[in-house]
């Protein structure tokens, strides 16, 4: 079989590229009979094994940009008006609303073991902070000694 067959065929049953293919020429030397008499598959495939055809490796996704890039990054680079999608607000790191609810359900919860609250109003309050109602703690500290 002429080489560029024998690269095409060996491409489809590796399932790459034929520009990743290379042929050893001192063991296609040694068995060009056996190269010669490959007709089907199963012989394109004993080729392989004998280590006749090679694949290459594939070179990947360079990071030298990326590193370039992540050094300008740190170095408080790649910042101005033009990189900004999102307002101020959007771009915050820290959500001020979940942080806020995470401690007044925290604070419900001590409220509730120390059984200063019962069942039916912990949800209540609960669906109250849920609605962004209390400003902070000690605002739902006063509400609920009010409703005492």
């Amino acid at each position: 079989m002429k080489q560029d067959k024998l690269i095409e065929m060996a491409s489809k049953l590796l399932r790459v590229g034929k520009q990743r293919l290379v042929i050893n020429n001192d063991k296609y030397n040694d068995n060009k009979k056996m190269v010669d008499d490959a007709i089907t598959r199963e012989d394109i495939r004993k080729v392989i094994v004998a280590g006749i055809v090679e694949t290459r490796k594939d070179t990947g996704q360079s990071r030298g940009r990326a590193r370039i890039l992540l050094a300008k990054k740190k170095l408080k680079r790649k910042r101005g008006p033009g990189k900004r999608k999102g307002t101020p607000k959007a771009r915050e790191k820290n959500n001020e609303y979940n942080l806020k609810v995470r401690g007044l359900r925290k604070k419900l919860k001590e409220l509730k073991e120390k059984d200063a609250l019962k069942d039916k109003n912990y949800r209540k309050l609960y669906n109250m902070v849920k609605g962004n109602y209390f400003r902070g703690r000690k605002h739902l500290e006063e509400h609920v000694n009010e409703t005492k």
